[in-house]
C-alpha cells in the first residue's frame, strides 16, 4: 500500500512540473456513479446484503496533454458512493436476544480526485480513449437512512442519522483505482465527452482503531467502495 501511495503522490505532482509546453484544457465534468461495497470476511454475508445505489458526481477537469495522443486529467469532484443495504441485527434487550431487518441506504459523500493517464486512438472527428489511473477520496459526509422491523418481535420504526452513530467509525481517506473508456468530440474550440469507469477501492474504509470487540461484532468487518461510473462534460482550451 505504501508503494501504491507514492505513486498517487508522483502522478498528482506530475500535474504542476509537466514542461511549458503541455496543452491545458479546463473543463466542467457530471455523471452517475452506481456506487457499491464489498464485504470481507464472507462470513458476515448471511446477515448483511448489499446492492447498487445510484448516486451522483459532478466537478471540474485539468486536461494537460503532454503527447500527441496522451494526457494527464485531473478531475477533481463531488461524488457520491455507498449502497442500497438489507441487514439483519442484534440487540441485546433484557437477556434476549432481538433480531430485526434493517432495509435502506448508506450514502456516503467524498472529495474525490481522479488522476487519470488518457491515451487516445485515431485522427477522426469523434476520437475514443481508455485511460487508467489512482483516485483518492475525502470524506465530506456518512449517511444512513432506511426502516427496520422486527423479526422476532413487533417493533418497527425508521432511522435517518450519521453512519458512525449507527454502526462504525469510518476513515477520512479513501484509496483506490479507475479505469475505463471513452469518447470526445470536438465542438468548435471546446470538447465533449462522455466516458464510463470502474472505480475499485483498496482501502477498507472502516476504521477498526476505535471499535471495541468486546461490545461490538462488527469488529473484523472489512468494507471497500467500488462502483460504475457514467460521466459527461466539457474542456476549453488555455490561451486559444
Amino acid at each position: 500500500m505504501k508503494c501504491f501511495k507514492w505513486t498517487v503522490v508522483a502522478l498528482y505532482a506530475l500535474g504542476f512540473v509537466l514542461p511549458a509546453g503541455a496543452q491545458i484544457r479546463f473543463g466542467l465534468i457530471s455523471g452517475l456513479n452506481l456506487a457499491n461495497v464489498s464485504l470481507s470476511p464472507r462470513d458476515f454475508e448471511d446477515d448483511f446484503n448489499f446492492s447498487s445505489l445510484t448516486a451522483i458526481g459532478f466537478g471540474g477537469v485539468l486536461d494537460l496533454r503532454v503527447a500527441e495522443n496522451i494526457a494527464l486529467q485531473l478531475e477533481p469532484m463531488f461524488l457520491q458512493k455507498g449502497a442500497r443495504f438489507d441487514v439483519v441485527s442484534h440487540e441485546l434487550e433484557d437477556g434476549e436476544v432481538n433480531l430485526y431487518q434493517n432495509i435502506g441506504k448508506a450514502r456516503l459523500s467524498y472529495l474525490e480526485i481522479p488522476a487519470m493517464l488518457k491515451v487516445a486512438f485515431g485522427a477522426g472527428t469523434a476520437q475514443p480513449y481508455v485511460m487508467a489511473g489512482p483516485m483518492i477520496g475525502f470524506l465530506l459526509s456518512s449517511k444512513l437512512s432506511g426502516a427496520y422491523q422486527g423479526i422476532d418481535n413487533e417493533d418497527s420504526g425508521t432511522f435517518d442519522e450519521e453512519f458512525e452513530t449507527s454502526l462504525f467509525p469510518l476513515k477520512s481517506i479513501d484509496f483506490g483505482l479507475a479505469f475505463g473508456a471513452g469518447i470526445k468530440i470536438p465542438a468548435g474550440n471546446s470538447s465533449i465527452f462522455i466516458q464510463g469507469r470502474y472505480g475499485l477501492g483498496l482501502t477498507d474504509i472502516s476504521d477498526e482503531r476505535n471499535i471495541d470487540d468486546t461490545d461490538d461484532d462488527l469488529f473484523g468487518i472489512s468494507l471497500k467502495n467500488k462502483g460504475f461510473q457514467i460521466m459527461t462534460g466539457i474542456t476549453f482550451p488555455v490561451g486559444q
